[in-house]
């Protein structure tokens, strides 16, 4: 009996132990996993703010990328507007000089178409046969036959050989123009 009595004590301490036992090792088991969650809820919270972080960095270059990008589109607007002044001026310069050479070679035609041909022949004779035959080829034929007449025969061979290419360059442009213009 006394047997029984002893096994019947161990048996009521293990049952009295296990649910010890069990609730220990719940709380312990409460205790780890709160404490991961606490460290789940830490890494969740670093890396929002790691997120957000980025986020506003990642913004903020964006931002600043955007202002450069105006600025570079600002500065492309101000060359575009250069060029457009640029071409108009020179434009304008063109014609201003153009009608100064109309007018300087309407002046020297109308002083040279004045002048005794003797004294053009002389003239025309001292200069450059290109600049000569420029201003030969802006008098009329009768002056121009008159003046050829005055001259030395080898400068008078030249100017006429000159006028001649220059003659056929000024109908080729003229010829140009006119199909352009139809072709319009």
């Amino acid at each position: 009996m006394r047997r029984v009595i002893w096994t019947g004590g161990i048996l009521m301490a293990l049952a009295w132990a296990e649910p010890q036992n069990c609730q220990q090792y719940f709380e312990a088991r409460k205790g780890e996993l709160e404490q991961q969650t606490r460290e789940f809820d830490e890494a969740r919270q670093a890396l929002e703010a790691y997120r957000a972080s980025f986020e506003n960095l990642q913004k903020e270059k964006m931002d600043a990328l955007n202002v450069r990008e105006m600025e570079v589109n600002a500065t492309l607007a101000k060359i575009e507007n250069l060029k457009e002044e640029n071409a108009r001026l020179l434009k304008q310069n063109e014609e201003i000089l153009s009608n100064i050479n109309n007018k300087t070679e309407g002046r020297i035609k109308e002083i040279y178409s004045q002048m005794k041909d003797s004294a053009v022949a002389d003239v025309l004779s001292q200069m450059d046969t290109e600049e000569a035959s420029k201003i030969m080829l802006s008098l009329e034929s009768r002056k121009i036959s008159g003046i050829l007449s005055k001259m030395q025969p080898q400068k008078a061979s030249e100017l006429t050989l000159l006028l001649k290419n220059l003659d056929k360059t000024k109908e080729k442009a003229e010829n140009a123009d006119n199909n352009a213009s139809e072709n319009f």
